[in-house]
């Protein structure tokens, strides 16, 4: 059976087979639909930091690094503003990675091994912000396809005689901590190689480019925006969030400061259970068959970003766990290649069947995972517009209760606002964000004035619509005036 297995594997025609499958499959769930989603609060803020930043304004969002929004913002220049531009070039950089984990591990595990990483990669979910989180215009997927792009780098220039890809990676690992700066963990896995490899002539002078490289593209994506105050700004933003916390809801509880498996949580919740018990048997097979030098370097990235995010920091987003995926992916898929060749031979059978069934079982939430990106379409907020220019309703203020601006700024701009003394106000609008309860302003108006608002139901919002007037605030309280 295994010979058989071996025959098969090693037959150009299926490897070419499989591979036009992987590649056909990779291309739908990066760029099908890429559209579809509704625009996030948190995309919008790039989108704009990104138009802004290529016109010279460097006012907006500097809480955060500036490179991804550049890339952004350089997107929109091609192929206009708004969130299809910059999306696209997400799912680019997306694509890139699983080609670059197949150029990296082709050699390390064979091909099988290879494609099944960047498969592993390109074809399961990584939900936290819609079915896929790098198919929207968001800091953290560009900030991981560098990162990745870099570890994987550095390592064929270990194991080879290219010292230029020294600095290529110095470089890549600078666009990815100026994209967004959690990263910035996993600098000691670049001084973990030469230990690997016991190079150390190669991390006196190849370690010099590689930090020559970091540096100067650190400095010239930070040159427009002033280094010193961008990093203060940053850094005192940051360090007020992690004190003051952000408010966070999991299971229908609202917690100010995430609890510390909250990122764990949001990844199971975003991966699906098959998938991380699939990648627990990679994982344990990984580190029990034959824990070397590349088990030890891919483990050790994936343990900074799990620590870091886990236990070192305070916040947790349903996007987070998106950062360590792809080093946890690589470690299963070194795993399950390797699982055949346990070295027990009457458990060489039954190892095989195990990964063989390991593998193809992945293929269902990979299906689910294609159906979804199928159906993605205009949602909720998104809806709104078209709503109220059925209803004739004119030109003015929108007044946004349970709901954040992070929800209607994306669609309605400055016509929303969550504060009742902005008005008047053509509309209402009543989200379900239970972090914000309607005010008392609010909730007496609709008890008192139910019959002169017409309600619907849009997209899962409640609009109260005023039947003869608009909605303003006299003496503490909201009123319809004519």
């Amino acid at each position: 059976m295994p010979s058989r297995l071996s025959a098969l594997a090693g037959d150009l025609r299926i490897r070419a087979g499989v591979a036009a499958v992987v590649l056909l499959w990779a291309l739908y769930q990066c760029f099908w639909n890429i559209g579809g989603p509704n625009i996030t609060g948190d995309e919008d803020i790039y989108l704009r930091a990104g138009w802004q930043y290529v016109h010279g304004a460097f006012s907006f969002n500097r809480e955060h690094p500036p490179t991804a929004k550049y890339l952004f913002g350089l997107a929109q220049l091609v192929a206009g503003q708004g969130p299809i531009g910059p999306r696209v070039l997400v799912a680019l950089l997306t694509f890139g990675v699983g080609v670059a984990l197949y150029w990296w591990l082709r050699r390390e595990i064979g091909y099988w091994g290879a494609l099944l990483a960047a498969a592993l990669w390109w074809l399961t979910p990584r939900g936290g912000a819609g079915p896929r989180v790098d198919r929207l215009a968001l800091l953290d997927p560009v900030m991981t396809a560098f990162a990745v792009l870099a570890v994987a780098t550095a390592w064929v220039w270990m194991r080879g005689d290219r010292w230029w890809l020294a600095p290529v990676s110095g470089a890549l690992m600078a666009l990815s901590v100026t994209s967004k700066v959690s990263t910035v963990v996993l600098l000691p896995v670049f001084l973990l190689l030469p230990v690997l490899f016991r190079a150390w002539r190669r991390l006196l002078v190849g370690g010099a480019t590689w930090a020559a490289a970091f540096g100067l593209v650190f400095v010239v994506s930070y040159v427009p925006m002033g280094i010193r105050s961008a990093i203060r700004y940053m850094i005192e933003f940051q360090e007020g969030q992690n004190t003051t916390g952000h408010p966070i809801t999991i299971g229908g509880t609202v917690y100010r400061f995430a609890p510390w498996w909250a990122n764990l949580h949001f990844m199971e919740a975003g991966t699906g259970v098959l998938l991380l018990v699939v990648l627990a048997v990679g994982v344990v097979a990984a580190l029990a068959i034959r824990a070397d030098r590349l088990v030890a370097y891919v483990g050790i990235a994936l343990a900074l970003l799990v620590g870091f995010y886990v236990v070192v920091a305070k916040i947790a987003l349903p996007t987070y766990y998106s950062a360590w995926m792809p080093f946890l992916l690589v470690l299963a898929a070194i795993g399950l290649a390797r699982l055949p060749r346990v070295p027990v031979r009457r458990a060489v059978p039954v190892a095989t069947a195990l990964s063989l069934v390991l593998v193809v079982s992945l293929v269902v939430p990979s299906v689910r995972l294609s159906q979804d990106i199928a159906r993605q379409h205009p949602t909720g907020i998104a809806l709104l517009g078209d709503y109220l220019e059925e209803q004739h309703v004119p030109d003015g203020k929108i007044l946004f209760v349970s709901a954040t601006p992070g929800l209607f700024v994306p669609y309605v701009a400055e016509r929303g606002t969550t504060r009742a003394d902005q008005g008047p106000y053509v509309a209402i609008v009543v989200g379900n964000d239970r972090r914000f309860p309607p005010s008392g302003a609010v909730t007496q108006l609709f008890d008192s004035e139910r019959s002169r608002f017409s309600v619907a139901e849009v997209g899962g919002l409640q609009v109260w619509l005023p039947k003869d007037g608009r909605v303003v605030l006299q003496s503490g309280a909201l009123t319809v005036q004519g």
